[in-house]
């Protein structure tokens, strides 16, 4: 199994946002770090305090702790206010509060950009909050990159500790110790589903191997042991790659193109197994020898090839009109 870098002494990491402005990015870039440095070391939600704890107090014990702070900053991270004022000029805003803290104790900042949004100005700031303005900043896009740009602001999260005194060490540890099992819902209130960046080799299996073989199980059962009507084989089909298709970006976050690989050869090589499986059992031709056959065959790929790009397609647009509909909830 893979090997997952981390940290032998496990950093402290808080992820400031504001759930109106940037809630299910908020909990994309958290399942990430949570992978690459464990549940304990990161901190998002900070404001769920127990009844009767002054906030303030809440937040300074949890900066304490804290080794690096990071503001996700998203068009709407200033705040809407009624008469027509921001949210972050007030005293008693979290957020406010938070980046004051980090500041008022020379914590490590990353601004993170996401949205398109720009670092606010000095000037719309409160004056505690004016050096925050000028720190650089780091953008995440939610397409296709933003794997690459998450693990361009872990390097940077990793390079400012490895500044720090008595800073951690950077070890290896198996992948079992983090394991990729979704976040409970108790583990945080606005996680966004569990998304990792995946290589090739990691696809290969899960989303072409396995498919593979259920669909040529499901075909010798069907055909060859039970001789059943060729129906049940087409709804298989149809089932199974859109399950898979499904999973490859809900669950690891794939980009478009390797869903269409994927989606490709899984139609390519099911068929083609199934065919060589149908010449061994009833000792036909292994290539189709007629044009139906041919079209049959041709058709059998396309569906399953289909299936997979449409069914992954579909969850990421789900994914987008979750976003969307966390983007409109008015939080903090």
């Amino acid at each position: 199994m893979a090997h997952v870098e981390m940290i032998q002494a496990m950093p402290k990491i808080v992820v400031s946002y504001r759930r109106s402005d940037s809630s299910a990015m908020a909990g994309r870039i958290f399942d990430r770090l949570v992978a690459r440095y464990g549940r304990e070391s990161v901190f998002l939600d900070i404001e769920n305090i127990p009844f009767g704890v002054d906030f303030r107090k809440h937040i300074q014990t949890t900066f304490q702790k804290a080794d690096i702070l990071l503001v996700i900053i998203g068009l709407q991270w200033m705040g809407a206010a009624p008469r027509g004022t921001f949210r972050i000029v007030e005293a008693a805003d979290p957020v406010r509060i938070e980046v004051e803290t980090a500041l008022g104790r020379a914590m490590p900042i990353i601004p993170i950009l996401i949205d398109g949004a720009k670092m606010p100005p000095a000037a719309e700031l409160p004056e505690s909050l004016h050096d925050f303005a000028f720190l650089n900043a780091i953008e995440i896009t939610t397409g296709r990159d933003f794997h690459i740009h998450v693990d361009r602001l872990i390097d940077a999260i990793d390079q400012m500790l490895s500044t720090q005194p008595d800073a951690p060490v950077p070890g290896t540890v198996s992948s079992a110790t983090t394991s990729r099992r979704p976040v409970a819902p108790d583990d945080t209130v606005d996680s966004a589903p569990l998304i990792y960046a995946t290589s090739w080799s990691a696809c290969l299996l899960p989303y072409l191997g396995f498919p593979i073989v259920v669909l040529l199980v499901a075909h010798h059962l069907i055909v060859n042991s039970f001789n059943l009507d060729t129906g049940y084989l087409r709804a298989v089909s149809l089932i199974v790659p859109s399950c898979f298709g499904f999973l490859l970006f809900w669950r690891d976050g794939a980009g478009s193109r390797t869903a269409v690989v994927l989606g490709i050869a899984l139609g390519l090589v099911a068929v083609a197994g199934m065919a060589i499986s149908e010449s061994l059992n009833a000792g036909d031709p292994i290539l189709p020898t007629t044009s139906y056959e041919w079209r049959e065959n041709a058709e059998y790929a396309v569906s399953i090839s289909l299936c997979f790009i449409v069914a992954y397609m579909f969850a990421r647009g789900l994914y987008q009109h979750w976003v969307k509909k966390r983007k409109s909830f008015v939080g903090r």
